[in-house]
């Protein structure tokens, strides 16, 4: 067949176009695409291990919905809903939390209000509090008031605190709840060697110092995590692309991953 002949073939047009969109698609989710090769990391740096906070989360699948700051978000919640994240700062003059993702977006709901529909609808699903402004001035008082939650709204080995700042986590641990470190942002594709060492130093210093039930970052620090950490399961976040081929199978090996306990989805 004539080189030309093959522009005139369908079949080599169909495979043209396939490999075509197949490179578009790596293209534009080049994180997923790299979370679905095996990893490259160093083999020098040995996994470590650590005490652990041994508390129960109540938990039937690894699929929630992210973000639930407002009430029309929980009202939409379907009611077999197995878990949900939320994003609360601790304010004392209120003694209590405001739900609201950031100070882009500050908000006066409550999350009593919040909790209120959650109780009004019978819902049972178990809830990550993401804890954005725990720190040595709050955490005692809004231990107090996590405890108060859990017995208002009945919900008893339902809830996850999840903090960067480890150090007053284990005071949660004591106290029954369920915690998660959210670890430094890094990239571990984007970072040498010695780089990567100094993380792994950061993280293990703070796992042997204070208990945790398990840790939290993005999808593309997940393989990592795992490597270093493989006793703590992992809680993370990520994208549907339905359009997308690398998307759907990048979602299915999440999925399939026993060492990812949860991954947070945006609600439909």
């Amino acid at each position: 067949m004539k080189s030309k002949d093959y522009f005139r073939n369908k079949y080599f047009l169909g495979l043209a176009l396939i490999l075509i969109l197949t490179g578009i698609d790596v293209l534009l989710h080049k994180g997923m695409t790299r979370v679905l090769i095996p990893d490259s990391f160093s083999k020098n740096i040995s996994p470590a291990d650590f005490p652990h906070c041994n508390n129960t989360l109540i938990q039937h699948s690894k699929n929630w919905v992210k973000g639930v700051d407002n009430e029309a978000a929980m009202k939409n919640l379907a009611t077999n809903n197995d878990g949900f994240e939320l994003d609360v700062y601790f304010d004392t003059t209120i003694h209590s939390f405001y739900v609201y993702h950031d100070s882009a977006g500050i908000s006066s709901l409550t999350i009593d209000r919040l909790l209120d529909i959650y109780k009004s609808r019978n819902l049972t699903s178990s809830i990550w509090f993401d804890f954005k402004n725990l720190n040595y001035y709050n955490h005692d008082e809004s231990l107090t008031a996590l405890i108060a939650l859990r017995e208002k709204y009945n919900l008893e080995n339902k809830m996850i605190i999840e903090s960067s700042q480890i150090r007053y986590l284990p005071r949660f641990c004591e106290n029954g709840f369920f915690t998660s470190y959210y670890t430094p942002y890094f990239n571990p594709y984007q970072l040498k060697e010695n780089d990567l060492k100094k993380i792994i130093d950061t993280i293990s210093h703070n796992l042997a110092l204070y208990p945790v039930s398990a840790l939290s970052g993005y999808y593309f620090q997940y393989p990592f995590l795992k490597k270093y950490y493989p006793s703590y399961p992992i809680l993370t976040w990520a994208e549907k692309d339905h359009l997308s081929l690398v998307s759907v199978i990048f979602n299915q090996h999440l999925r399939g991953d026993a060492h990812l306990k949860i991954i947070l989805y945006t609600q439909n």
